[in-house]
């Protein structure tokens, strides 16, 4: 471990493994932000101008650490490159630090760091003080560092200052998020109203003025009710998805066959099928046990079959299959016929998208089925993949599970 000390012992060697093991999570947490391989900002720019003066060192960096590189979201100093070795780069050191601040008053004076052609070229780092980027859920993605090419020393006021400004970033960098969330909400929103409300209320205001110029009132009016109440019924299914973005189901997950989850879906949906005239086939190739939730996967097979004989002609089939391949386990649900489109394959995971088509039996579609499956399934780790099959005709829904 390196110690926060104003002077570091001679004893520190650099670790010869400095990659932290959980550094597939905290990869995954860096890549949520979105800042790698930006342009500069402002804000990043003005901090490391900031540390510069207060500590009086010619360099400062913000720095993220991805997988084999760290990359500069800020970079004052006269190094001339956006990003550097991970392995060379003494960031790489901070990040798997347990303490709140990384110090090397005297980088020659430590041997194992002089493998870093920064630390050994001539005028190369002597001095290094970094505190890393810890985001609100424990990964540290970065730091924010300040360097001169002569050794010195640091205070603990000094420490205490580097931690407020890494503190300061982290802040900005999780507003940055909220706001892209808040935005894309905005935008869902507003894709919802158009498909679930302004749509119908258009065509219930064509067949209230038919019904008054037409001997087919009863049936007009009978037409804008049912209408209406498909509104009410894909309003409060947005409202319903709305309170559960706020509130993440959290999966409770143990092991079990997942053959035995989807036969329980086939079950309950061959009725569904039947009803409208579609053969239902089920096959099971795998009964290899998962760790999974069962009732939030249950959900996710259920919208995917529900979702797949909504958009089924009659007389045709649709078919739920199991099986796996080398180290993939597959739930796949399909259909010979389908009236989806291509186009509409490629929007029909994302929330409230406008299809280009209708259910061929006139069922209900609030345009959240298919997003809220394959948000269940990217929380068991797995992949949700949607494509056409045979000359364009049929239709498949593959998740996809790493063994």
């Amino acid at each position: 471990m390196i110690q926060n000390h104003s002077s570091q012992p001679a004893t520190y060697t650099k670790p010869a493994n400095i990659i932290p093991e959980n550094d597939q999570e905290r990869l995954k947490a860096l890549y949520r932000y979105e800042l790698l391989d930006t342009p500069p900002e402002e804000f990043f720019d003005k901090i490391t101008k900031l540390a510069s003066r207060l500590f009086k060192v010619p360099s400062a960096f913000v720095s993220l650490v991805d997988q084999d590189r760290v990359w500069f979201k800020a970079n004052l100093s006269e190094l001339d490159a956006s990003c550097i070795d991970r392995d060379h780069s003494l960031c790489s050191l901070t990040i798997i630090n347990d303490t709140d601040v990384t110090v090397f008053t005297d980088t020659h004076e430590i041997p194992s760091l002089l493998s870093s052609p920064y630390v050994s070229a001539e005028g190369g780092i002597r001095f290094y003080a970094g505190a890393p980027l810890r985001t609100h859920d424990g990964y540290h993605i970065g730091t924010v560092c300040v360097v001169d090419s002569k050794p010195r020393g640091i205070t603990e006021e000094e420490k205490g200052i580097l931690q407020d400004l890494a503190q300061l970033l982290v802040e900005q960098i999780e507003l940055r998020v909220d706001s892209r969330k808040a935005v894309r909400k905005h935008d869902e929103l507003q894709s919802s109203l158009e498909l679930n409300v302004m749509e119908p209320l258009k065509e219930q205001n064509l067949m209230l003025e038919e019904a008054q110029a037409t001997e087919e009132r009863p049936y007009l009016i009978r037409k804008a009710h049912q209408i209406a109440q498909e509104m009410l019924h894909n309003t409060r299914a947005m409202l319903s998805d709305s309170f559960q973005d706020e509130a993440a189901v959290v999966p409770h997950p143990s092991m079990i066959a997942v053959a035995t989850i989807a036969q329980e879906v086939a079950e309950a949906c061959e009725p569904i099928a039947n009803k409208k005239g579609l053969e239902l086939f089920f096959s099971v190739a795998s009964r290899r046990e998962l760790m999974v939730d069962r009732e939030l996967l249950h959900k996710a097979l259920s919208l995917l079959l529900t979702t797949t004989i909504k958009y089924t002609p009659a007389a045709s089939s649709v078919a739920l299959d199991v099986y796996e391949t080398g180290d993939k386990f597959y739930v796949e649900v399909s259909a010979e016929d389908s009236v989806l489109t291509e186009q509409d394959l490629r929007k029909a995971l994302l929330k409230y998208a406008k299809l280009s088509c209708k259910p061929t039996g006139g069922e209900s579609t609030s345009g959240l089925e298919l997003p809220r499956a394959k948000a269940i399934i990217e929380q068991h780790n797995g992949v949700l993949l949607a494509d056409l099959t045979g000359h364009g005709t049929g239709v498949k829904f593959v998740v996809a599970f790493t063994i």
